[in-house]
C-alpha cells in the first residue's frame, strides 16, 4: 500500500510530503483548449516530482471538460473521445499507470460545513433534506470565476441514458488503455444519491460498481475506490466491499476516508471517529492483494490550518501509517 497526498508541483508542497515520509504523490492536470493534456507539461511535472524523490503514478482526475459531451450524450462526443484516447496514449508514454475519472454529470454534492465537530472542527456534510430545499447551492460545479463545471443541466436524464453514455465511452477508450498500459479507475458518485435535479447518478451502490466492471471486461477497467463515498452508500459494509472488489483485482486506486452516517445524511469526520473499523479496512486491503496508491482524501477543518489543510492531512497520514505498522507487528508476532 502506497500512501500519497494530492500535491501541486511546487517546492514547498513536495518538501511537505517528504517531511511526512511519503514516496508517492497524486496530481491532476489542467485542460487545454484542445481537450487533451499537454504532453510536455506532463513530462515536466513528472520529472519535477521524480527529482524530489516522489513517484507520480496516478492522474486524478481527468478534467470533465474533456468528456462532458460524452456524459450528456451531446453532439461532439466522438471528437472528445478521440482526445481522451490521445491523452491515454500520452499517459502510457509518460509511464503514468492509472487515470481516475468520474461519471458525475453534476459533480459532487455537499450542503454545508458543520462547526460542531470535536473541539469545534469543521466537518463537510451532506444532508438530502437540506439539498432538496436549496438544490443549486449543493452543487460544486461552479469553479473559478463561477464557470459552470462541467455542463449546466439543461434536461432530465434517466439512469439507463447515463449508463448508455458511459458504456459507449468505455467501449472506445478501454482498448486504447490496454494498448497504452493505463488502467482506468472510475470514481463513484459523491454523494451517492440516485438522482439530483432530474439527472441520474448511477455510481451509487455496489451493484453499479460491479456493473461498470462487467460492462467492458478488461484488466484496464476498474475502480477508483473512494472509501469515503462508498462508505456513505446506504447499507454498505465497507470491509466487505473492500474484500469484494479487492479480491477481483479491481481496486486500481483508493481514497482513505472514514465518514459518519450514510445517505441521506453524513459527515466527513476524523478517521478515528467514523463508522468503519479502519484497522479491519486496511487489513482487508492487504489480504485482498491491493498494493496500489492510497490517497488521504478530504479532511475536517482544524484550527490554524493553511488552505492546503496540511495540519489535518498530517494527522490522517500518521493515523494510516500507525495502522499499517501495527498490522506489520501483528504479522511478525
Amino acid at each position: 500500500m502506497k500512501i500519497a497526498l494530492f500535491a501541486s508541483p511546487a517546492e514547498d508542497a513536495v518538501r511537505y510530503l517528504r517531511q511526512l515520509g511519503l514516496d508517492y504523490v497524486v496530481h491532476g492536470m489542467p485542460s487545454t483548449p484542445h481537450g487533451t493534456l499537454d504532453y510536455d507539461q506532463l513530462m515536466r511535472t513528472r520529472d519535477f516530482f521524480a527529482a524530489a524523490g516522489l513517484s507520480w503514478d496516478v492522474i486524478e482526475n481527468l478534467n470533465p471538460e474533456h468528456y462532458y459531451q460524452v456524459m450528456f450524450g451531446l453532439p461532439g462526443r466522438d471528437e472528445q473521445i478521440d482526445n481522451v484516447c490521445a491523452t491515454i496514449r500520452d499517459l502510457g508514454r509518460a509511464g503514468i499507470g492509472v487515470l481516475q475519472y468520474q461519471w458525475m454529470l453534476l459533480g459532487g454534492l455537499r450542503t454545508e460545513y458543520s462547526p460542531t465537530g470535536r473541539g469545534g472542527a469543521r466537518y463537510p456534510r451532506f444532508d438530502m433534506e437540506v439539498a432538496q430545499r436549496y438544490p443549486a447551492a449543493a452543487l460544486d460545479w461552479l469553479g473559478e470565476g463561477g464557470k459552470p463545471y462541467p455542463h449546466l443541466p439543461d434536461r432530465e436524464l434517466d439512469g439507463e441514458q447515463v449508463w448508455d453514455n458511459l458504456i459507449y465511452f468505455l467501449e472506445r477508450i478501454v482498448p486504447v488503455a490496454e494498448e497504452a498500459g493505463v488502467r482506468l479507475a472510475v470514481h463513484p458518485d459523491d454523494a451517492p444519491v440516485p438522482s439530483y435535479m432530474g439527472v441520474a447518478r448511477i455510481m451509487v451502490n455496489l451493484e453499479a460498481l460491479q456493473r461498470v466492471i462487467d460492462a467492458v471486461p478488461s484488466p484496464c477497467n476498474g475502480l477508483g475506490f473512494c472509501q469515503g463515498t462508498i462508505g456513505t452508500m446506504a447499507g454498505v459494509d465497507m470491509v466487505e466491499a473492500i474484500r469484494r472488489f479487492g479480491s477481483q483485482g479491481k481496486i486500481f486506486f483508493a481514497h482513505f476516508r472514514n465518514p459518519r452516517g450514510q445517505v441521506p445524511c453524513f459527515d466527513e469526520v476524523f478517521p478515528d471517529e467514523g463508522d468503519t473499523d479502519m484497522v479491519e479496512a486496511v487489513r482487508a486491503y492487504r489480504e485482498s492483494g491491493f498494493d496500489g496508491v492510497m490517497r488521504i482524501d478530504h479532511c475536517p477543518g482544524v484550527i490554524g490550518d493553511n488552505p492546503r489543510a496540511d495540519r489535518s492531512f498530517a494527522y490522517q497520514v500518521g493515523y494510516l501509517k500507525g495502522i499499517i505498522q501495527s498490522l506489520d507487528l501483528e504479522k511478525e508476532a
